[in-house]
């Protein structure tokens, strides 16, 4: 059953027996399980609602076989269960009385080849929560603003999923912190995004590598002093994602040099539509070679550490140095003919 189907159950009351929820979307995941909580009658909550915490198999059983009181559903929650237990429910959890509505809740996706998995499964008992894409996304801006109150254009909802991601909890708070600057019945900025969004990790580290790959080594290299100040991220991290991204932009570089149409090298690199977008549009600026020599040079930043050769930071700004100077634009990617910053 997917989510949409899932939604429709709880609003006709048509849910009971046991039902996996899991998937990368947090917010919708905890949307759905709190909407089937409302399935139970306020005056017979305490009775007919039970949450249970990394619970045995047998303590799972027990309060599903409870009868409810006074109400024709009980409705048990479960989260946080252990791999061996969940093998160890897995030959009740097809056969969970009508009386109960059982809902065992995985953080994050949950392994396809589990005992518990394949059961359910074969039942259509499993409902999937995926990650939110961009269109998603936006629409949820869209519609969450209406009811906030404020105006949200299509560009605007697109560069705030660009800053803050696509986690629909961020993106909740987000808008509520937004609605709550611009005041009811006015517009969201993207001057009112700057002042009130942090931006994640993924969009900073894209807004450095943007003035590294334009030759803007100064204000690059000022954000990278403030991103390892902070302690939003290590200079391992860092080099670990640049290495990932100039791995990935030589990726698509390839593609498009074999004609493959922008579109399809976006959804074979996968990962978010964001920064696979932002990937391909700066693999189009890069030959080939300085693309070569950027992966070399950060795939080089962990040995250097683990030698002793470099400390980690020095070893990320040589890396860079050698992918973002001006030498290694105009394609001097020689070791001897670039000095150390």
């Amino acid at each position: 059953m997917d989510e949409i189907a899932f939604f429709k159950a709880i609003q006709t009351g048509s849910l009971s027996g046991t039902y996996l929820l899991h998937g990368d979307e947090e917010y919708s995941k905890e949307r759905a399980f709190r909407q089937c909580e409302r399935l139970v009658s306020d005056a017979a909550r305490d009775m007919n609602l039970q949450r249970l915490k990394a619970p045995s198999a047998d303590a799972v059983i027990a309060a599903a076989e409870t009868l409810p009181f006074f109400d024709r559903l009980r409705v048990v929650v479960v989260t946080e269960m252990t791999a061996d237990e969940e093998t160890r429910l897995a030959p009740y959890a097809a056969k969970a009385p009508d009386s109960t509505l059982l809902l065992l809740v995985r953080r994050g996706a949950a392994a396809k080849t589990g005992t518990l998995y394949k059961t359910l499964d074969a039942a259509s008992r499993v409902v999937e929560f995926p990650r939110c894409d961009t269109g998603r996304a936006v629409a949820f801006l869209g519609k969450r603003a209406k009811e906030f109150g404020v105006l949200l254009d299509r560009p605007t909802a697109m560069h705030l999923v660009d800053v803050a991601g696509v986690d629909m909890a961020t993106l909740e708070n987000a808008l509520l912190k937004l609605a709550a600057y611009v005041g009811p019945g006015c517009a969201v900025t993207r001057e009112a995004i700057a002042v009130c969004v942090t931006p994640n990790p993924e969009y900073t580290v894209f807004q450095m590598l943007d003035r590294f790959l334009a030759g803007d080594l100064k204000t690059g290299l000022s954000m990278l002093q403030t991103a390892l100040q902070s302690g939003e991220q290590s200079a391992m991290q860092l080099a670990s994602f640049f290495e990932g991204r100039m791995k990935q932009m030589l990726t698509a570089k390839q593609l498009l040099l074999a004609r493959q149409p922008e579109q399809a090298v976006v959804k074979q690199l996968g990962g978010s539509p964001y920064a696979a977008k932002k990937t391909v549009a700066a693999a189009k600026t890069c030959s080939l070679s300085r693309l070569r020599t950027a992966v070399l040079a950060f795939s080089g930043v962990d040995a250097a550490v683990k030698t002793g050769a470099k400390k980690d930071t020095d070893a990320l700004l040589l890396a860079i140095y050698r992918s973002f100077s001006k030498e290694a634009a105009a394609g001097q990617t020689a070791e001897g003919r670039i000095p150390p910053p």
